[in-house]
């Protein structure tokens, strides 16, 4: 094996020290090896992970949740837009964040995008839009 030496922040450090402690790794290289191992099977192409019990510790250390399966059976993202943008025009947040909170699970990329546009209707709602409406119509150019 090479040795290497990459420095980490302490928070981190303290981290990756405190599931060794808690028993989830042997050791601190065994940890580092997993994560490198991890990330280069999730980015390369038929990468082979290295770390001795690779997929014991890849099942024990993250267990397959239930999310996948809800992303892959989820809405089409524009329809849960339009059912979002529905609930927000007629003032049923709370309608719009439990549609959300049930179709997506918390990290998922539209969870956030569809939080983003609901905040921007609460904002418009609230009398805080950052882009007011013109308060003159635009000339007419036909004459």
């Amino acid at each position: 094996m090479v040795k290497h030496t990459v420095r980490f922040p302490k928070v981190v450090v303290d981290e990756i020290s405190s599931t060794v402690e808690d028993g989830v790794f042997e050791s601190k290289s065994e940890f580092h090896r997993f994560a490198t191992d991890y990330v280069l099977d999730q980015t390369v192409d038929g990468y082979e992970p290295e770390t001795i019990d690779y997929e014991q510790i890849k099942e024990e250390v993250l267990p397959q949740s239930d999310d996948d399966t809800e992303f892959s059976e989820e809405l089409p993202f524009y329809e849960s837009v339009v059912i979002v943008r529905k609930y927000a025009l007629r003032g049923k947040v709370s309608d719009a964040e439990d549609f959300i909170d049930h179709h997506y699970g918390p990290g998922h990329p539209h969870a956030m995008v569809l939080e983003e546009l609901l905040n921007a209707y609460r904002t418009r709602t609230e009398g805080k839009d950052p882009t007011p409406s013109p308060k003159t119509a635009p000339p007419d150019r036909m004459n």
